[in-house]
């Protein structure tokens, strides 16, 4: 008789959800291990990780957590295999009806969570080592498979078309989401504009921006760019220096090469800032 697997179950119209045996899941070990890894007691949490992996191989979230660890150490090389191994196990689950762009993995679910962590961390690593169509084809996929996008594929993907200097592939991922505030969206909309010489609809798009934050676009024309001494490692205060200055980390280079973007911004800070 062969044993009950990982699977993807059909939860309403377009609804998916993975279902795991429930006697290989471990959640109280694992959770060990993650806090293990987050007191930087390495050397147990690897051999719970590993150990959940021996018991259960189709353990998704050991996978991802035994390759952020890694990837903590400088061990790429090994956490860019084990992300890949972990997304591999997870599409190996979707049946043959399942169609990404007509059925959703919702975060909601939080038997989705896992699949969804471990692919976007394939993603970010992707996109760090200059692979960036592969880390775009994946983002796009996690914006169709979980609309609401709890992750920020979107911010991503935006990032990436600019360095794929696609300011229409801009355009249509800031349509998406027309109520969206955040920095990706709001700045990136009239970066793609000025770029396709649509100056008028630029400055409307900028004025929206400044309205909401305002420290970006100070942020965009400093010569000096200093990073705040405040700035926590994985946090982002909304409208503060702190994600000024990541956003022009990421995003800065794109208007520096954007011929007169710069002076654009310097002078839709004199009209709207007044």
């Amino acid at each position: 008789m062969k044993k009950a697997g990982l699977k993807l179950e059909q939860m309403g119209a377009n609804e998916w959800g993975f279902k795991y045996p429930s006697s290989k899941v471990y959640p109280r070990k694992l959770y060990e291990g993650v806090d293990l890894m987050d007191e930087g007691r390495f050397r147990e949490a690897e051999r719970i990780f590993r150990s959940l992996i021996k018991k259960s191989p189709e353990h998704i979230d050991a996978y991802h957590n035994l390759a952020l660890l890694l990837s903590y150490q400088g061990k790429d090389d090994e956490a860019l295999k084990l992300w890949e191994k972990a997304v591999d196990i997870g599409m190996k689950a979707f049946p043959e009806n399942f169609s990404i762009g007509r059925d959703h993995l919702e975060w909601g679910w939080l038997e989705n969570r896992a699949f969804l962590r471990a692919y976007h961390a394939l993603a970010l690593t992707y996109l760090e080592n200059g692979q960036i169509q592969k880390a775009l084809s994946i983002f796009y996929n996690l914006i169709a498979l979980n609309p609401n996008d709890n992750q920020g594929a979107r911010y991503l993907s935006v990032e990436c078309n600019f360095a794929l200097n696609r300011p229409e592939e801009v355009l249509k991922v800031c349509d998406k989401y027309p109520e969206d505030a955040g920095s990706g969206i709001l700045y990136g909309r009239s970066l793609a504009l000025l770029q396709l010489s649509r100056k008028a609809e630029a400055e409307k798009a900028m004025k929206d921006a400044i309205k909401y934050l305002p420290l970006i676009a100070e942020e965009l024309v400093k010569t000096r760019h200093r990073k705040p001494k405040n700035m926590m490692e994985g946090y982002i205060t909304v409208g503060g220096p702190d994600e000024a200055y990541d956003y022009w980390k990421r995003f800065g280079k794109f208007w520096k090469k954007t011929d007169g973007a710069i002076d654009f911004v310097k002078n839709c800070l004199k009209k709207y800032s007044e």
